[in-house]
């Protein structure tokens, strides 16, 4: 059961991830400029500043290269997680798999710029890949060391 359930979690992140490389540049980079003016106007508040409208859409330019490439990493540091957590119900030994899972990331990673060269508005490059395995590699840091926290209290206990 274990097994298809963390398969089914796989495959619906790794929808969510495809469905957020189908939208068109302008949806895409609507969703990222929301998030920044999120971001710059909250700041504003917290620092009691009274920042002109001009002040603030230059600090969401600012922002949105970060912004994009954190998005990338985020999904894909889910998706080495997920992948990882699957794979270990079937393997017991995480140290001879987390390239495996690492090299599906880069691998998924690919198929998606690939992907977003038919959607309009968006572009496959190379160096989103890079971010996408970079982030795909803190994902299995962090699962790498949650496993081993459990273990370490698992033989405390």
């Amino acid at each position: 059961m274990k097994k298809k359930i963390t398969f089914l979690i796989l495959v619906l992140w790794m929808i969510v991830i495809f469905c957020f490389s189908a939208q068109n540049g302008t949806r895409s980079s609507g969703i990222s400029r929301f998030i920044g003016y999120g971001i710059a106007e909250k700041q504003n508040q917290l620092n009691q500043q009274e920042k002109s409208k001009e002040k603030i859409e230059e600090q969401v330019e600012g922002m949105q290269f970060l912004i994009r490439k954190s998005g990338h990493m985020g999904e894909y540091a889910l998706l080495a997680i997920l992948v990882l957590t699957h794979m270990s119900c079937y393997v017991n030994k995480p140290k001879k798999y987390w390239l495996w899972g690492w090299a599906f990331c880069i691998l998924y990673a690919i198929t998606d710029e690939i992907h977003q060269l038919f959607v309009p508005g968006r572009s496959g490059r190379i160096f989103d890949v890079g971010v996408d395995a970079v982030g795909s590699l803190v994902g299995v840091a962090v699962f790498t060391i949650f496993l081993q926290l459990f273990a370490y209290f698992r033989k405390k206990n």
